[in-house]
């Protein structure tokens, strides 16, 4: 027996804590082919004593197949029934040496190990196995016999695709036969180097990968809101009326529904033509302020609030108010006696 690949062995299946190729909890299948090498051939004293074994053959073609199942990313169990092929000699009986001829030691065995991978790349793993085996040899001139082996390898595993993998791996075997005294037979350890084809069953596509869209790109947003002058006050006044603060409160409700991210609002006084600029231009301020100061009492922020009067300037009614008496003009010039809110800031972005 060889000891120190035993000991390889062993020592390579302990290093190997990573993952395995499969999914977790899926099955697999697959069969190899390889080189089966008899080394290590020991005879007992019954065959030392009555054979003379010449011309050995220890090479062999060896073929297997297996199942295995993967608990998880690193272990999976394996079983696997092994052709480890002919072990080939000359055989000569010492008391009549005119009896001889060719003989063979057929090997096979079942098997069942555990399997240790790890990864070193994206597609391609190393694993161990380590377990034991139901060995059987025979042969026509010796005893057959059968029993207990220990089975221990190491190979590389390459994903081609999700399903099907391949291998190639190095498995030693020993004992296979025995030296017991009361049996004419060999023990022989054995190697085999092989590849193999596996297929691995219930493997699923990995999930696609949702990207999420881009989310738009912030925008400057814009609104404007008007009140008649006349509703929130008297003619020449800047005090606001009674009635209102009904208008004003329908105002701030519209404000703060449309007033977007880091918005600011611009409250700005407009009069009609009647009276002087400077006049009216005071007035206009006044007006602005006072509303600006209601809006800010009911929650908006005063740091984002400004306030412009603009007197006369932008009248809404143009040249239609040419002519008529003074209480005409006032009400033909109702239009341009307003306050405008203008809010601006940046849409929100959706989440």
């Amino acid at each position: 027996m060889n000891k120190s690949l035993i000991t390889l062995i062993v020592s390579g299946l302990l290093a190997a804590n990573a993952q395995a190729a499969g999914q977790d909890n899926t099955w697999y299948g697959g069969a190899k082919l390889g080189w089966s090498n008899f080394y290590g051939v020991d005879q007992n004293d019954a065959i030392r004593d009555n054979f003379n074994i010449t011309d050995e053959d220890d090479d062999a073609l060896g073929a297997g197949a297996f199942a295995g199942y993967q608990i998880n990313q690193n272990v999976g169990i394996e079983l696997g029934y092994d052709w480890l092929g002919k072990y080939k000699y000359d055989i000569a009986d010492k008391i009549d040496p005119t009896m001889k001829g060719d003989d063979e030691v057929t090997a096979q065995m079942a098997q069942l190990t555990m399997k240790i991978g790890f990864p070193v790349a994206e597609r391609l793993d190393l694993y161990g196995r380590l377990g034991g085996a139901y060995a059987w040899t025979s042969s026509r001139e010796l005893d057959n016999d059968d029993g207990a082996a220990f089975v221990g390898a190491l190979g590389a595993e390459y994903a081609i695709d999700r399903n099907w993998a391949a291998r190639f791996e190095y498995q030693y075997t020993t004992p296979l036969g025995d030296m017991d005294m009361d049996h004419t037979g060999l023990e022989l350890d054995n190697g085999l180097l092989s590849v193999a084809m596996l297929y691995r069953f219930g493997q699923e596509a990995p999930e696609a990968a949702v990207v999420p869209a881009p989310a738009p790109a912030p925008t400057p947003v814009t609104h404007s809101f008007s009140l008649s002058s006349d509703v929130l006050f008297d003619f020449n006044k800047a005090t606001l009326k009674p009635e209102a603060s009904q208008a004003l409160d329908t105002l701030y409700s519209q404000i703060e529904a449309a007033r977007p991210k880091d918005g600011t609002a611009t409250v700005m006084g407009y009069t009609d033509r009647l009276g002087a600029d400077g006049y009216n231009q005071t007035l206009s301020e006044h007006r602005a302020r006072t509303v600006a100061d209601y809006l800010v009492g009911k929650g908006l922020p005063a740091d984002k609030v400004q306030v412009q009067g603009m007197g006369e300037s932008n009248p809404v009614t143009g040249d239609s108010c040419a002519s008529g008496s003074k209480r005409e003009l006032i009400v033909c010039l109702a239009p341009d006696r307003r306050v405008e809110v203008k809010v601006e800031g940046i849409s929100e972005v959706a989440q």
